[in-house]
Parts: C-alpha cells; sequence; structure tokens
C-alpha cells in the first residue's frame, strides 16, 4: 500500500548559504543567493510542494518571478518534481466572496506552469457559522465551472476539486457530486483545527462515496499518528508548514528528533526586537556582555571546553536579564544541552551548522531549524514506505 505523499505549503523560507555565525552576518540577500531546504539537504525533505495565490500576492517581486520563470523555475525545483496550486481560503476566510474568478485561476495554473490546480473554494468554520449554507453552495458552483472551463480550453494541470463541509456527510455530499462533475481528485479543506477522529471520520466518509482509484488530498494536515490510518484510506497527499514552523513559533517543543522534541536554546540579539528593542546605555551595553558570553560559552561547551554547570550559569544570567519575572526555560535548556541531539542527527544542516542549529536566534538559524524538523517528519513518511516495502517481502 503506497504511502501519502508529503507537500510542504511554500511560504518564501529561504536562508543564506554562507551565513557567517560568528559575526552573525549574510554573505547574500534576497531570492538570488538564498536557498531552499531542497537545496540545502542532500535531497528534498518533501514530495512535492503546495503554492498558495494569496501567499505568492503579497509579495510583487515574488508574483513577477513566478510568471516569468514559472513555479518549478521560481522554487528552483525539477520540472518533473509535483507542484499544487491553490488559492489559498485562509486568505480570505472574512470576505463575503473569494476575490477570484475560475477564468483568472486557471490562467494563473496555467501560465505559471502548475501539475495540480484547486478549484475556488470558501472556508466554513462550523456548523454554526451564519454563511456555512452560501459558502458550501459557492464552493460547489465554482468547483462545477472549474471543471468545465478547464476542459473547455484543454489546460493541461490536473483539476482538483476543494470539498469543504462542516461534518462527514456534508463532505461526501459534496465529494460525490464533484466526482460527477468529472473530477479524479479532491483536496478537503477546512481540517487544520479538527481533531484527529473527526478528520478520519470525514475521510471515511468521502472515501466511502469515492471511486478507489480518486486522488485524495488534506489540507493541513501531515499528524505522524493518522498517517498509518491515512494510508489506508487510501490518502493520496497530505500538506501541512507545522514542523517548519514550530523551529521559532514553539515555546520548548522547536528542535525535533524521531524519538522526542527539544527546547532551542534562546539568545536573543539586544536592540533587535522584543523586550530588548530599545535598551541604551549601560543597560544595553550589559546585554551585549551576556549575549556574548552566552554564544562563546554555548559553542565551548560544544567543543567539550566548558562545563555545563558554566554554561547553565551564563544562560540563567542572560534570562534573567532579558525574560525577568517570567517562566523560565533553563530546566528544558538543560535537557537539550544534556543529551545534544545536534550531534546525533545525519541531516546535513545538523552536521553542517552544529550547535548553532539548536541556538533559537534569528531567521538564519530557526529557519535551518526549521528545515531539519522538516526533514525528521518526512523520514517518518518515508519510514511507511520501508516499513511497507518490508511487510510485503
Amino acid at each position: 500500500m503506497t504511502r501519502p505523499l508529503y507537500f510542504i505549503p511554500d511560504w518564501d523560507d529561504l536562508v543564506d548559504p554562507g551565513y557567517d555565525f560568528l559575526t552573525d552576518t549574510a554573505r547574500g540577500k534576497g531570492w538570488e543567493s538564498e536557498r531552499y531546504a531542497h537545496e540545502l539537504l542532500e535531497r528534498p525533505p518533501y514530495d512535492g510542494i503546495l503554492v498558495s495565490k494569496v501567499v505568492e500576492e503579497k509579495s510583487k517581486k515574488r508574483r513577477e518571478r513566478l510568471r516569468r520563470l514559472g513555479v518549478h523555475g521560481a522554487l528552483r525545483v525539477p520540472r518533473e518534481f509535483p507542484v499544487i496550486g491553490d488559492c489559498g481560503a485562509f486568505g480570505y476566510f472574512e470576505e463575503k466572496l473569494p476575490p477570484y474568478t475560475s477564468e483568472e485561476i486557471i490562467d494563473y495554473y496555467t501560465t505559471c506552469g502548475f501539475d495540480f490546480g484547486v478549484s475556488i473554494d470558501h472556508l466554513i468554520p462550523s456548523a454554526e457559522f451564519p454563511d456555512r449554507d452560501l459558502r458550501y453552495e459557492i464552493t460547489r458552483e465554482n468547483a462545477r465551472e472549474f471543471i468545465s472551463l478547464h476542459k473547455k480550453l484543454g489546460s493541461p494541470f490536473t483539476p482538483v476539486g476543494a470539498v469543504q463541509g462542516w461534518d462527514p456527510d456534508s463532505y461526501a455530499t459534496l465529494a460525490s457530486q464533484m466526482i460527477t462533475m468529472g473530477y479524479t481528485m479532491l483536496a478537503l479543506g477546512g481540517l487544520v483545527r479538527a481533531s484527529t477522529e473527526t478528520i478520519l471520520e470525514i475521510t471515511r466518509a468521502v472515501r466511502g462515496v469515492i471511486p478507489p482509484e480518486t486522488r485524495l488530498h488534506l489540507f493541513g494536515v501531515a499528524r505522524i499518528p493518522m498517517l498509518e490510518a491515512l494510508q489506508k484510506l487510501g490518502v493520496y497527499s497530505v500538506d501541512s508548514a507545522s514542523a517548519l514552523r514550530r523551529a521559532w513559533m514553539g515555546s520548548t517543543d522547536n528542535y525535533h528528533t524521531l524519538k522526542r522534541d527539544y527546547c532551542a536554546i534562546r539568545i536573543p540579539e539586544p536592540g533587535k526586537r522584543g523586550p530588548m528593542k530599545n535598551l541604551t546605555g549601560d543597560d544595553l551595553s550589559l546585554a551585549r556582555r551576556l549575549e556574548s558570553a552566552s554564544l562563546e560559552k554555548i559553542r565551548g561547551y560544544d567543543r567539550g571546553a566548558v562545563s555545563l554547570g558554566e554554561l547553565m550559569d551564563v544562560l540563567g544570567e542572560y534570562e534573567t536579564f532579558y525574560n525577568p519575572g517570567k517562566k523560565s526555560r533553563l530546566a528544558h535548556y538543560e535537557k537539550t544541552l544534556r543529551e545534544m541531539p545536534w550531534k546525533k542527527c545525519s541531516c546535513k544542516i545538523c552536521v553542517e551548522s552544529g550547535v548553532e542549529v539548536a541556538i533559537f536566534r534569528g531567521n538564519n538559524r530557526n529557519r535551518r531549524r526549521g528545515f531539519h524538523n522538516t526533514f525528521v517528519l518526512y523520514e517518518q513518511f518515508r519510514g511507511m514506505e520501508k516499513s511497507s516495502r518490508a511487510q510485503k517481502g
């Protein structure tokens, strides 16, 4: 049985490959000199990429680049690397109507060379939502118009019907109608905040009313505990950026391994942002001394030249300075530092960056840690594949 493919949503997450961690200086800036995760790691840590139009539109340069180079050229992936395009319904959730037409979206998918193009949907957050029925109808009629135009124009991408709903029956009803319209691939939306049990119930209901060969994608869902169940349900693909974004959004679980999560060590830059943004005079001088000492000690500890106790002392002093009166993360730091997970990781990010990837500080470290997290997540997807082969053999 084939495992679900893993697609990562593109949010322009790039890093400077030549970033100097010792001086905290970049050697280049912008798309031309920065690199994606699939360019830094030995192999892409995902099977494909999802590009949402609402994200693409936030940057004029990005929009022009996508049109000029095509989506594969803009992402710097081979032409055969799968890329899904969707509208990004989360971006216009508060609007009465979606801001696009089917003609516009089909032109966008075709011009940019997407492999898969998703019809225009409108999120339905709950069964009690006032515009529930209107959004359901909008999603259905857009799907009908989308595939009709796709057939008429002979567009080269695979059309994907976006399915919305509020319970298993509503999802299944719309999915069945889309099969009648002619879709051979469907994508279930609005599941990001749903419980695992609810997601599985909805997926089972949909799978029960569509042909077995119909490909099924789940938006925003890549939860490891339910992957085996999704595999048994014949889910073709899923997408999620959660592992990537936990690197800088998680409180104490921002460095992932196959067995457990660790807390990255916060060594913030004085004067940049947060509580130390407006420091001046003696306070700024003290902050910089503590920052410098923390960086020096953690690198020394990584080399075996500084004891854990010595490092914890300076980290504690710095945390007390920049985070007074708030909950301490020192116990979590100590766990990370005792086990030194970056030394046990085989990904190119950890091998080349070492302890720097475990330091919570700036985009070039935090995004690298996000790339590492994505690598770990993808290893779990690949583990399913290996397990399946072993069972067959």
